[in-house]
């Protein structure tokens, strides 16, 4: 299939710049798997930072990720220019840069890739052989859209459905490290296992308050017979022990203690999970979990998840959704969401999906 004014039809390696931040990654899969269906003999390698590359791992759209680590061996001057070597040996036949970075496109220069497609944002337009000129966001809609909007607009793919669902998987080994990681826990038993992530790399703006996380996770221990995981980087770890010290009962921490890949893991043996509008809302969503996602500063019909099983619980107030990364006055908008209101929704979640589950059951 070729398309018109496309700036390459038969590619044999493409090397494709990630997003650097967990949800921006999610979301950015459908492109990636729609790059792959328009060129399905190229060898497709993707390049990102460490604390990403993980999510990436066995994603059959890839054939090959490379780790740069500005922080690590290609710290400084020279690291970057080893690694720029590296990718000149490689020798690549285009570069699709979902990351929108100024450094991103100079790195595709450097690395003398003759294509190098991308939206024209920080001042790089001069770097990229195909500048594509970012969508008004009425166009685009969901972040989910965005990127495959940059390829469709660089002439790479047709014009693109909306994204309703972004699949995730865990491989069979990984699921049977996270169960062993329970028993090891004492979580093995019958009880219903509850996942929270308080955190927001964004900014506290988007963070519910942590003493409303607590009080919703022992209703629902109460409600559910459940026990309680609470997840987080090693940063959110204070957080995430404020969460605890406010519960009446005790959680497992699990934040900081685990790769993404691990982390992964022990998500998805939850079945129900509780959020802020995060990376590890989006995860959540992409393995098909139940997902209680709370939003105040931001729009859930931009960055909302994307999942048959997830529900938004929020107040709405006038000044929502702002986007800022710290509310200037009285956090009114995160406030206004109780402890009743996210209980309310989840336990009609859980609900609806043990229902489900029951069925596919019987069926069986």
């Amino acid at each position: 299939m070729i398309i018109r004014n496309s700036p390459l039809n038969d590619p044999r390696k493409i090397l494709v710049r990630a997003t650097n931040w967990i949800g921006d990654a999610v979301l950015s899969l459908p492109a990636l798997n729609a790059l792959r269906s328009r060129f399905p003999a190229a060898e497709i390698v993707l390049v990102a930072k460490p604390w990403v590359s993980e999510l990436y791992q066995n994603h059959p759209s890839l054939n090959r990720l490379i780790v740069y680590d500005p922080g690590g061996a290609h710290r400084g001057v020279r690291g970057f220019n080893t690694f720029i070597e590296s990718l000149r040996r490689e020798e690549f036949s285009a570069a699709v840069l979902l990351q929108n970075a100024f450094q991103a496109a100079w790195m595709a220069w450097r690395a003398r890739i003759p294509v190098r497609v991308g939206y024209a944002t920080d001042g790089r337009g001069a770097f990229l052989t195909r500048a594509v000129q970012p969508p008004p966001a009425f166009e685009w809609g969901h972040q989910s859209n965005y990127y495959l909007q940059m390829l469709f607009r660089a002439g790479l793919i047709e014009k693109p459905r909306p994204v309703s669902e972004v699949p995730l998987s865990l491989l069979p080994r990984e699921r049977t490290w996270a169960a062993k990681q329970l028993r090891d826990l004492g979580l093995d038993g019958p009880r219903f296992l509850v996942g929270l992530s308080p955190g927001a790399s964004f900014g506290p703006a988007k963070r519910w308050i942590p003493e409303r996380f607590a009080g919703l996770a022992d209703r629902l221990i109460g409600a559910l017979d459940a026990d309680v995981l609470i997840f987080g980087t090693e940063s959110e770890r204070p957080l995430a022990e404020d969460v605890a010290r406010a519960m009446a009962h005790t959680p497992v921490i699990v934040a900081g203690k685990t790769t993404l890949r691990q982390w992964m893991a022990l998500l998805g043996a939850c079945r129900l999970v509780v959020t802020n509008d995060s990376g590890p809302m989006h995860v959540a969503a992409a393995l098909g979990l139940p997902v209680l996602a709370i939003f105040g500063s931001t729009d859930e019909r931009a960055t909302g998840p994307l999942s048959p099983w997830a529900r938004v619980v929020r107040r709405q107030v006038d000044c929502s959704p702002c986007g800022l990364r710290t509310c200037p006055i009285d956090f009114r908008c995160m406030k206004g969401v109780t402890v009743e209101d996210a209980q309310r929704a989840a336990l009609a979640l859980v609900k609806e999906w043990e229902t489900k589950r029951a069925r596919g059951a019987a069926g069986n």
